[in-house]
């Protein structure tokens, strides 16, 4: 029998993402670059001709079942516990009644002759939840099981902000159990897979490195003054900061870094706010995050140049990226670094810290500056300087476009065929 990838008959991928659903809005709760990721990738694999079925919880959506997400790829939502928000940290509980779910759809939606023949080729579980699921799956149907986690628990732990709970043992323990059962473990970046292999032991062999993408058709340089008059934002230079309100993104340092550039140089910072947009994490806490954010900007006496912007849809991103002159990113951890990706992909450099992710991004001193320094001060002076010199500015602009053309969803999801084939075929890592 011909393996399938390799064959004129559509193969089939079930795509697993148990906490957040590919139709979630990017920037509030759980949802992040990890969305924007499985709905790109599902998408282009679908053009090139794979089935894909993204399991997600259902969580009350209002909308049915079964939804297409483009010609040849559905989500599918399952339910799990109530047909509601649950807490993240009551999930684990609910992973038998997931996957009883997952396996229940397949049984009686699989079109092909069930005695030859899984459900699926080819199981790919993203973040750690899903990658238990996976794990089981993978058993019971007998097909290769390809993970990505897109955070790992024991390198959050190693940054943690003042504020931030660690990730729990059962987190750091389902990852370590994933990383021995996984045929292949997909990492975004070099520094992914060596930490993957010094913290979990993760077999070489079996790891992936595939870059994601950024849509160009979207994400492309704009004149600036227009994305600002399309945001209402007209008469005013704009830093920006787009991510989760969390400590880890650090949101209150580009706030006291924006406040020290104030101090520091006024007459250049006459003209400049401060734009600060996403959701928080976690429904109880979110207003007072918000709120938590709002006083500090008071504190610092900056408060009329912060505005506050809610989670946008991924591709009004796009307006905010181009209206700025620069996007601040100092977070304490990213596996990757959508946000800056994006950003240079508009021509706009990033000022971030010198984490892993954005290190893969952002090249120090060509597209913008990556700093080992949480101090606010240091964020400041690089502010100040791009917004001084103009010529500077402009050239790091230039440069992060270029270097932002060398990604693509494309290409991210052709190297994902690739090792689907490598997997499915049975080849030696």
């Amino acid at each position: 029998m011909k393996q399938p990838f390799e064959q004129t008959e559509k193969s089939r991928v079930a795509m697993i993402s148990l906490h957040t659903s590919p139709r979630d809005q990017p920037g509030t709760g759980d949802s992040g670059g990890m969305n924007v990721y499985i709905l790109s990738v599902a998408e282009r694999l679908a053009e090139q001709g794979i089935a894909v079925d993204v399991f997600t919880r259902c969580r009350g959506e209002g909308a049915s079942q079964v939804e297409d997400l483009a010609p040849g790829s559905r989500l599918i939502r399952v339910q799990a516990g109530p047909c509601a928000p649950v807490p993240k940290e009551e999930l684990p509980g609910l992973l038998p009644d997931f996957l009883g779910g997952i396996l229940t759809h397949a049984a009686v939606d699989d079109p092909r002759d069930a005695r030859n023949h899984p459900p699926y080729d080819v199981i790919h579980s993203h973040y750690w939840l899903s990658g238990w699921v996976g794990a089981r799956a993978k058993e019971i149907w007998g097909v290769p099981h390809v993970t990505s986690f897109h955070t790992l628990g024991k390198v959050k732990n190693g940054a943690l902000a003042e504020g931030d709970r660690p990730e729990p043992p059962h987190r750091v323990a389902g990852e370590q159990g994933i990383v021995r059962a996984a045929d292949r473990i997909l990492a975004p970046t070099t520094a992914e897979a060596t930490n993957l292999v010094k913290l979990y032991a993760a077999d070489p062999g079996r790891i992936r490195i595939v870059s994601p993408g950024v849509d160009r058709r979207v994400f492309a340089p704009q004149p600036r003054d227009e994305a600002k008059v399309r945001l209402g934002m007209a008469g005013v230079r704009l830093v920006l900061f787009v991510g989760r309100l969390q400590p880890l993104k650090g949101p209150d340092v580009a706030i006291a870094a924006m406040a020290e550039a104030v101090r520091m140089a006024p007459e250049v910072m006459g003209d400049v706010i401060l734009a600060v947009v996403g959701g928080p994490s976690g429904a109880a806490t979110g207003l007072a995050e918000i709120a938590r954010l709002e006083r500090f900007a008071r504190r610092q006496g900056i408060a009329e140049r912060v505005s506050f912007f809610p989670a946008q849809p991924h591709a009004r991103l796009a307006d905010f990226y181009s209206a700025a002159e620069m996007v601040l990113m100092p977070s304490r951890s990213e596996s990757f670094g959508l946000v800056a990706l994006e950003a240079h992909s508009c021509g706009t450099p990033v000022i971030g810290a010198s984490v892993a992710g954005l290190r893969a991004i952002v090249a120090n001193g060509e597209t913008g500056y990556l700093l080992e320094a949480r101090e606010p001060t240091a964020y400041a002076r690089r502010i100040v300087t791009l917004l001084a010199d103009r010529a500077l500015a402009e050239r790091m602009g230039r440069a992060a476009a270029v270097r932002a053309g060398g990604f693509s969803w494309d290409a991210t999801s052709r190297e994902i065929h690739a090792i689907y084939g490598e997997v499915a075929s049975g080849r030696a890592a």
